[in-house]
């Protein structure tokens, strides 16, 4: 009996389309100190700066919570599992072009994992920045966001890092754009990030659905500062992101892997009968998965901009 649909034959064509879109920022890469686990390999945060440290790590729930850390009692993180909606593929369309309907799926799991991670990570700094004062926002006759916000951020974090990343909304970036036209036309604002070492990165302004409530990646009035290589002795980022390699998973059967022999994001391929919206089809369901630690050792490297 022919198997050319199985779930294995599934895992094994799903390729690598093009997408129109323009790609999420990685902002992982950007602003985290990034490693990966083994399936059982604990993952601990020590405190070697000062008496007592608070990091603050995403629970399970997609929550904030924060820990008290010191040098003798050094503070496990838990990884937290995350999915993506689980998506679904008509057997009809399936056999009329297989490769080409998969890709584009695996294309959207993958790009709302990576909305979700950015979430996350938005979510832990605006926590830390709540909770350390670090904050700067507009005064009683401004109304959009200015160069001297800009310079203000910076000084709150200068002592803590010598690379800074300024993340923005998209309403946040259009003040930067039009500052020229509507506050000093003579100085270059561009050429003022460029001497205070502050690299732009837009947010998108969109959502992904988690615990499926629709979620903005960012508040349009926001905007974060990070200092980069925060602890200069060791160059460290004030961020943490850990993935988990999820090899053994693969013992389940019909999933793809990326990443080589262990991988570190999975897609989950079920055959079973869909019911979407109360109709029932013949499909292939597929999920996307992985398992991370995201969590902020260095708060005081963050300073949060609020427009409104």
């Amino acid at each position: 009996m022919s198997k050319k649909y199985d779930t294995l034959e599934i895992a094994r064509v799903i390729g690598e389309p093009k997408d129109p879109r323009k790609p999420y920022p990685d902002l992982v890469k950007l602003i985290c100190e990034v490693d990966t686990a083994d399936p059982d390999e604990y993952v601990y945060y020590y405190d070697v700066l000062e008496d007592t440290d608070k990091v603050y790590t995403i629970t399970s729930g997609g929550s904030v919570t924060s820990s008290n850390v010191s040098p003798d009692t050094p503070t496990l993180f838990n990884f937290v599992d995350v999915a993506s909606p689980e998506y679904y593929v008509k057997l009809t369309d399936l056999m009329k072009a297989k490769e080409r309907v998969l890709a584009r799926k695996k294309q959207t799991i993958n790009r709302a994992l990576n909305g979700y991670e950015i979430n996350y990570l938005i979510s832990l700094m605006a926590t830390a920045c709540n909770s350390s004062g670090n904050q700067v926002s507009l005064g009683s006759s401004e109304t959009s966001f200015q160069i001297d916000h800009l310079v203000e951020m910076v000084d709150k974090v200068k002592d803590y890092g010598d690379g800074y990343v300024l993340l923005v909304s998209s309403t946040i970036e259009q003040d930067i754009i039009l500052w020229n036209w509507t506050h000093d036309k003579n100085i270059d604002v561009f050429q003022t990030f460029d001497k205070l070492n502050v690299k732009i990165v837009r947010i998108p302004n969109t959502t992904v659905t988690i615990d499926n409530s629709s979620t903005s990646l960012i508040t349009s009035t926001k905007a974060y500062l990070v200092a980069t290589n925060s602890n200069a002795a060791v160059g460290k980022n004030p961020l943490l992101f850990v993935r988990k390699r999820l090899n053994d998973i693969e013992l389940l059967g019909g999933v793809i892997s990326e990443k080589g022999d262990k991988p570190e994001r999975l897609v989950l391929v079920s055959p079973n009968p869909m019911n979407v919206g109360g109709t029932r089809y013949l499909a292939v369901g597929l999920t996307g998965y992985e398992e991370i630690v995201a969590a902020v050792t260095n708060p005081k490297a963050i300073v949060e901009f609020t427009r409104a």
